[in-house]
Order: C-alpha cells, then structure tokens, then sequence
C-alpha cells in the first residue's frame, strides 16, 4: 500500500505521523514497512541514522532518503515491493510539477490537521488539489494535538466540510508523549489512543493488502 502523509500546511505533524504510523504497523500489525523520507528536513531519516547507530536491535524498518525529482525513477522498484506499505513523507508544500507524480500514485493519503482557521483553509486547498490530480485516492484525516479546549462547533463544522473528500479519524490528543517518539518503539502512555487513531485507519483504508 504507498500512504502519503501529506499537509501543505506546515507544523501540523507530518513527520512525527509518519514514524507513529510505521511503528504501529510494525510492531502492532507485524507489518513490513519502508519510509521514504521526500522532506526536504530529512528529519526522519536523520532521526532513524542515529537511532539506528544507538540501539543495539536491528531496525523495525528502512527509511529512505529520497528527493521528490526521483520519485518517478524508483517507481518500478516500489511497485514491485510486495505485501508491504510505502510510508512517504511529504514536504509542506504544493509548488512544484514533480510532486504530481506521487500524489497520482498514492493509494491513501493521510491528512494531519489541526482545528485553527489557517490549518483548516489550506487543508481545504491541499486535498482539492490532491483529488484534482488522483480522483481516485483515499484520503483520511487525522486531528493531530487535540486540545481539551477545543471549540466543539467549529469541531463539527470542519469535520462536515472536510467529509467531502475524505473520513475523519479519533483524533490523537495533546499529550506529552507524543513528544518523546522515536522509530523504534509506541511507549505505554501513548500506546491506547495511538490504537484508537491508527486502528481506525488500518481497518478502514489498510487491511485489504
């Protein structure tokens, strides 16, 4: 299955998503997994290289560092990947005819959000752009840093606009250890609404491979 993890908007938690969503499919689903990491921060691959180097067992997956541009040279050899899930980190941005090549390749794409004015209206913009050049793909929403104070009106007035093109997923709420994640182990603090979120996702948009 290749899932882009994809938002234009920055600071939303694409990379952090990223990494919770391989290591749930890793270690709950027992699922092969590979990232690759088109961020221009390489923020994840940077993370997964000195992880690596730091623990002694064997890495739960491969991260890849790739530029957008080179995408569609490696395609064959990730259609030919099987039984597994392409993670791809996206950067936070729509600005150039390179990114066409993934979106139009993405069977899922998984959408953090948050519940602000800004976020909200280039979330809009993104996914129109996304089923512009792939009518075809899934997309699911993932409320990211779910605060207690959240206005439950506009909660459900953006949730309405975005189930035009998509679901929205249990939102992952604002907790501290969301903070301390690495790529090679769901703590225990975070472990039952990583399920709750991601459980979702997998069932709905990931079980069938």
């Amino acid at each position: 299955m290749k899932i882009v993890v994809a938002n234009q908007k920055g600071g939303v938690g694409k990379s952090t998503t990223c990494i919770l969503l391989a290591n749930y499919l890793a270690l709950e689903k027992k699922d092969n997994v590979i990232i690759l990491d088109m961020d221009f921060q390489d923020s994840i691959y940077s993370r997964w290289e000195k992880e690596k180097e730091l623990y002694a067992n064997d890495p739960l997956y491969e991260v890849i560092k790739m530029e957008v541009e080179e995408y569609p040279k490696y395609k064959v050899h990730i259609d030919s990947l099987q039984g597994g899930h392409v993670i791809m980190d996206m950067p936070g941005r729509l600005d150039t005819n390179e990114l066409i090549a993934v979106y139009q390749d993405a069977e899922v794409i998984v959408c953090p959000f948050a519940y602000e004015k800004m976020t909200f209206e280039s979330t809009m913009f993104f996914v129109q752009v996304a089923k512009h050049v792939n009518p075809q793909v899934k997309i699911v929403f993932l409320p990211n840093r779910l605060k207690s104070s959240v206005n439950y009106e506009l909660k459900a007035a953006v949730d309405e606009q975005l189930a035009q093109f998509g679901t929205v997923a249990p939102a992952l709420p604002d907790r501290v250890g969301f903070q301390r994640i690495d790529t090679v182990s769901i703590s225990s603090d975070i472990r039952g609404v990583l399920d709750n979120s991601f459980g979702y996702i997998y069932n709905e948009y990931l079980e069938t491979i």
